[in-house]
């Protein structure tokens, strides 16, 4: 009975490698080789999805480490009123001095109505103002002339508060801030009773510029006078002296001339000789 033919693929194959043990040393080296080559062509693909498992795992990183800058700081760095003029409330929020000043700055503005003020000043505060502080608001134009000076104050319980100095025309605006929460997250803002300037003070700002320009209009108005009377004096006399030289200088040169005389005509006669002491040539 004949055995069945074998697989005209693998027998041959089966017999190469059981022939010797070189034989089978080469064929596990080349499956080895075949294996690798294929996890590396077949494998890239998946090197995309670790690459955006790498970013997202980088942005979280990045987002986590970026987090403490939107933080409120306990940093006292002194401000300017220019260094907040382009700083958003938001902004302003994360720093004592930064509120304090944005508080002083919206506080002495007076190009808005009174809603308006009182909204724009209740982005820094707890509270919105009530009538109380818009009835304290300033009338008149109110500089602020210098940075802040903060410092830290410890309260009751541990809690603790930065009391701020603004340096004004109208004396020194005192605020005391605190971190509270609000809609938008923790910040600073300023605590009620909100802090005002003094009136009476206020009031002498607009007093001042009446009591400077009654001076400066009567000094203008007497200083003038002596001042223009010799101006006006030194050209009139210089008119005056030109226009007499050139009109009365015929009369001056007129006066000292003599009256014409008339001049005796002699009678018609013969002319006399004179007497000479030697002849006249030609008489000879």
């Amino acid at each position: 009975m004949a055995r069945p033919a074998g697989n005209p693929v693998l027998a041959p194959i089966r017999r190469w490698v059981l022939y010797s043990r070189t034989n089978l040393t080469i064929s596990v080296a080349a499956v080895l080789a075949v294996l690798f080559l294929a996890g590396t062509v077949f494998g890239e693909p998946l090197t995309p999805t670790n690459t955006s498992t790498t970013a997202a795992t980088t942005g979280s990183t990045t987002t986590t480490t970026a987090a403490p800058s939107d933080e409120i700081t306990y940093d006292l760095v002194e401000v300017t009123e220019s260094a907040i003029a382009g700083l958003t409330t938001a902004a302003a929020g994360k720093s004592a001095p930064a509120t304090a000043m944005a508080y002083a700055h919206s506080y002495v503005d007076i190009t808005q109505s009174n809603t308006e003020w009182r909204t724009k000043l209740g982005r820094y505060t707890i509270d919105t103002p009530g009538d109380t502080i818009v009835a304290a608001r300033p009338q008149v134009p109110v500089a602020i002339t210098g940075p802040t000076t903060s410092e830290i104050v410890t309260g009751a319980g541990g809690a603790r508060r930065a009391e701020v100095t603004i340096p004004t025309q109208a004396g020194d605006l005192r605020v005391s801030v605190q971190v509270a929460e609000s809609p938008s997250g923790a910040k600073w803002q300023v605590q009620n009773p909100f802090p005002t300037l003094d009136r009476d003070e206020v009031s002498k700002l607009g007093a001042a510029p009446t009591l400077v320009s009654v001076p400066s209009t009567s000094s203008h108005s007497t200083t003038p006078q002596t001042a223009t009377q010799p101006i006006t004096s030194q050209p009139k006399p210089s008119t005056t002296t030109s226009a007499p030289e050139s009109v009365t200088a015929p009369p001056a040169m007129s006066e000292p001339e003599p009256t014409p005389v008339p001049v005796p005509v002699p009678e018609p006669g013969p002319i006399p000789i004179p007497e000479l002491d030697t002849p006249i040539p030609g008489a000879l």
